[in-house]
């Protein structure tokens, strides 16, 4: 395990040394904590969440808000490493508001708006738009970067790291192992046990007339699925996608948007983001493939739902974890 976790650290430093430039890592720093500041630490930041600035839409809200970020690293960034020919690049913006558009409008839809589910009762209502919403990204996103593969990236290897190798696999599976203990002990925390299970199966009892564990088990499927078009859009294309514009530079922008995916879960985690987005941006890069940030993305998410499940219905028998 030590012989492959020194390998997959090894090429995360061979990244690092080749990429890394104080001025331009500091402004991606600044940026996405100064971000993070707002949205937590402002009634401004906390209005835009609450949609009422700077326009009433959410989506609108959401699409603003990354590309604002995304640009705001990508086009500093560019230019401190005097790489100002990618800026002339039509590709560089049209793509980048392509997918800052798609990233936004996919995390804001409202299912609520468009479907209506007034025979169901308010319980089978509220189920159907949980999964839906985590359905979103195959809905939506997938045919979308099907087209882009089909037009603008027509000329990218492969399928946004899609089944291109499985180096450092076996690494990521002991990594995941390495990070376990520190999950159960974040899952103790305040801010998690307020937002995590994402899906509460106590509340959702006879749902459909169906056992709780069979809608408990349809949603965490979804749910843990969902992950994988996480890793898709932000590690497949966002980084070895970009990377055949931005090259390297595909990877700070990309950690800057990550980050703002997180708003609105425990500030923790939204910090967290930021470490946890360039380490498995650098190794996407490095590999050319995801499947390192799926396993550790979706084997994250199982744990801390289990852990959740597990430590909920202690307490309720009287065991305090």
């Amino acid at each position: 395990m030590l012989k492959q976790l020194k390998m997959l650290f090894g090429d995360f430093a061979q990244f690092f040394r080749k990429d890394f430039h104080l001025a331009a890592y500091t402004w991606t720093v600044a940026v996405t904590a100064l971000s993070i500041l707002i949205v937590y630490g402002t009634t401004f930041g906390k209005s835009i969440a609450a949609n009422t600035v700077p326009t009433s839409s959410k989506i609108i809200n959401n699409i603003l808000i990354f590309a604002l970020i995304y640009f705001l690293v990508a086009i500093p960034v560019t230019i401190i490493r005097g790489e100002w020919r990618t800026l002339s690049k039509p590709a560089f913006l049209l793509k980048g508001l392509l997918l800052m558009c798609l990233i936004g409008f996919a995390d804001a839809f409202s299912w609520r708006d468009t479907i209506n589910l007034q025979n169901l009762s308010a319980l089978e209502q509220s189920y159907i738009h949980k999964v839906l919403w985590r359905m979103r990204n195959i809905i939506f996103v997938l045919p979308t970067l099907a087209v882009l593969r089909l037009t603008i990236d027509r000329d990218v290897k492969g399928l946004y790291g899609i089944g291109s190798g499985n180096h450092h696999v076996k690494a990521y599976l002991s990594l995941y192992v390495v990070i376990l203990p520190i999950l159960a002990v974040v899952s103790l925390t305040p801010d998690f046990q307020s937002y995590y299970p994402s899906y509460k199966p106590w509340i959702y009892e006879n749902v459909f007339g169906q056992p709780v564990w069979l809608n408990t088990i349809i949603y965490e499927i979804i749910y843990i699925s969902d992950f994988f078009m996480v890793e898709t859009i932000f590690r497949g294309v966002l980084v070895i996608g970009m990377a055949s514009i931005l090259g390297r530079t595909a990877v700070l922008p990309m950690i800057a948007v990550y980050v703002a995916l997180h708003f609105g879960k425990p500030v923790m985690e939204t910090a967290s983001a930021l470490f946890g987005g360039y380490f498995l941006g650098v190794l996407a890069f490095q590999t050319r493939h995801i499947w390192g940030g799926v396993i550790i993305h979706m084997g994250i998410a199982f744990i801390i739902e289990i852990l959740r499940f597990v430590q909920h219905y202690f307490e309720i028998s009287g065991f305090k974890l």
